[in-house]
């Protein structure tokens, strides 16, 4: 058994009082947590930084980590969206899988413990047996044609099944406003809310999707245009993706926004109108990899349930929830820390609904145990159980 205290403790919610002490068994599981006055104190092994839960990594896709490093930062969505389609099977199936087991590697030593990832086919099943971590795999579905929703929402049902009957956790997503119809939405989300699981959708990358969605103009026009999918059908809305798609979202489904770089307070009030269970998704590395910029984060840590995601390996240097919050600090250091932990741990935790083992500090639960240490915008995290 091993007795750790820290300059500070941090719950999952909020710090715990300065006499804290977590008891870890060999097995890496949270027996007890007590306090020093309960403990021989020879025994108390006394750490510098703060300790808590294990990281939530609430946006992933694993099966894109054999581009790491494959395409260009600062292209802009439509470009990168393009250059993923154009290289995503430039590696043979064994290359694909063993970046996977890298890059699932690479989040254990970072202190992640579940994962919410987006795949697309089944390539990632093998790699998630393996691996000791939590998986919930968004089986993600595109068609922005209305007709072709019944059609997609089948096909995703079958792939669906192969991560069930391999016993693997996992619900369908539609993957961006712009990719997918308003009927596939609700499908979904509605699917979704039967099955008491989470869904997920990229939300507002870039201005191009509002524009797209408000005057049917800018640089989706080209993206459809450059893979030969005719849009003759689309009319615009006149109104922002969010707010256009809010219809369609099943309020009582639980619906991770994924990036949110261009959402604004108007899209904020539109949806404050309805009682919705949703969670605000930060990928902030690959806001800047992609598109260079970064969301209002400010208004959404006053508006919002935030939750934190590394994106994928082409979008990102590395999948760590720590190098996430510097991120973040680098550009607005006046942020709470306490804030983003929160972020990192019980919110992702409650979005994927594994609070009653990951997320929090529990007893008799591995819940992952972390200890961040140096200084706001360079933090390091070294994981102890």
């Amino acid at each position: 058994m091993r007795y750790l205290t820290a300059d500070r403790i941090f719950s999952g919610l909020d710090y715990l009082p300065e006499n804290t002490v977590l008891a870890i068994s060999q097995e890496g599981i949270l027996k007890d947590i007590t306090t020093m006055e309960d403990i021989d104190s020879y025994a108390i092994e006394h750490l510098e930084g703060i300790l808590c839960p294990g990281f939530v990594n609430t946006h992933c896709h694993l099966e894109l980590s054999h581009l790491k490093g494959t395409i260009k930062q600062h292209t802009g969505i439509v470009d990168f969206g393009l250059g993923v389609m154009k290289h995503r099977n430039d590696q043979t199936e064994d290359e694909q899988h063993k970046a996977m087991l890298e890059a699932d590697a690479e989040m254990q030593k970072q202190g992640i413990v579940a994962v919410g990832d987006i795949s697309n086919t089944s390539a990632s099943i093998k790699a998630k047996l393996q691996s000791p971590l939590h998986y919930h795999t968004f089986v993600e579905l595109l068609a922005l044609n209305p007709e072709r929703a019944d059609l997609v929402f089948n096909q995703g049902r079958e792939l669906l099944e192969e991560y069930e009957r391999s016993k693997l956790s996992a619900s369908l997503a539609p993957h961006a406003p712009y990719s997918a119809s308003l009927e596939l939405i609700g499908r979904i989300t509605n699917d979704c809310y039967s099955r008491k699981q989470p869904t997920s959708i990229h939300n507002q990358e870039s201005t191009a999707e509002n524009e797209f969605f408000t005057h049917k103009t800018g640089d989706y026009l080209r993206l459809y245009k450059t893979i030969n999918i005719p849009i003759d059908y689309f009319k615009p809305s006149g109104k922002s993706s969010l707010q256009t798609i809010a219809s369609s979202l099943n309020p009582k489904t639980k619906t991770l926004l994924v990036h949110n770089t261009f959402t604004n307070q108007n899209d904020l009030e539109t949806l404050e109108k309805q009682d919705r269970s949703l969670y605000w998704c930060l990928c902030p590395t690959a806001n800047l990899y992609i598109e260079n910029t970064l969301p209002d984060i400010a208004m959404l840590i006053e508006n919002c349930t935030l939750t934190l995601g590394t994106d994928s390996l082409a979008s990102n240097s590395h999948l760590s929830i720590i190098e996430e919050i510097n991120t973040i600090l680098k550009h607005q250091p006046d942020i709470s820390l306490e804030i983003l932990l929160r972020a990192a741990t019980y919110n992702g935790a409650d979005f994927l609904g594994i609070e009653g083992d990951f997320g929090s500090l529990m007893k008799n639960r591995k819940c992952g145990i972390n200890l961040i240490q140096g200084n706001a915008g360079s933090y390091s995290v070294k994981k102890l159980a």
